[in-house]
């Protein structure tokens, strides 16, 4: 009879594995810090439609004054939920500009969600967003954006001051300390 795997061989196997299994959850613990490098760079630009259809990008669309970009998808759930409150913000808040880039390839059509989706998902949840970008994947990755939901802050100067990746009580704190 052969063995295929021998038991003698197991507590080394096991150890080797468990050794390897905690430097990988270590080196994905550092892969957020690697999207923070946009921070001091400047606005990315993503071209994409706005909710009207029209071809919009957002070094155009930014004019100059502080602005929070925020990266979202219709599938998200932590999105779902950080959407109203950054729209409460932006109500309390008209001198900040507010641009919404939803930031993910339809995986149907394999391209960019068209407008009416993004739209009939807005006001399936009762939400009017008042800049929207609707970009893909490609352009999402491209602008160093890696998980979503992800928020830029942006100084005047066009310069990301600050990237928060995720919707957390810290993140949320550092939007509305950096909105003062």
């Amino acid at each position: 009879m052969i063995k295929l795997f021998p038991i003698k061989s197991l507590p080394s196997w096991t150890a080797n594995f468990n050794r390897a299994s905690l430097i990988g959850l270590a080196l994905l613990m550092l892969l957020p810090t690697a999207s923070l490098s946009a921070a001091g760079q400047q606005v990315p630009n993503i071209v994409g439609r706005d909710l009207e259809g029209n071809l919009v990008s957002l070094r155009q669309t930014f004019e100059g004054k502080k602005t929070l970009i925020n990266f979202w998808w219709v599938k998200c759930s932590p999105c779902k939920q950080e959407l109203p409150d950054l729209i409460a913000k932006e109500k309390k808040h008209p001198e900040v500009d507010f641009i919404y880039v939803h930031a993910e390839t339809n995986a149907k059509t394999k391209s960019a969600y068209d407008s009416a989706t993004v739209k009939a998902f807005l006001d399936g949840l009762g939400l009017s967003l008042s800049k929207v970008i609707i970009g893909n994947t490609k352009a999402r990755m491209a602008a160093g954006v890696e998980a979503l939901p992800t928020t830029l802050l942006v100084h005047e100067s066009g310069n990301v001051e600050m990237v928060l990746v995720g919707f957390t009580p810290e993140n949320t704190a550092k939007i509305a300390a950096w909105l003062k």
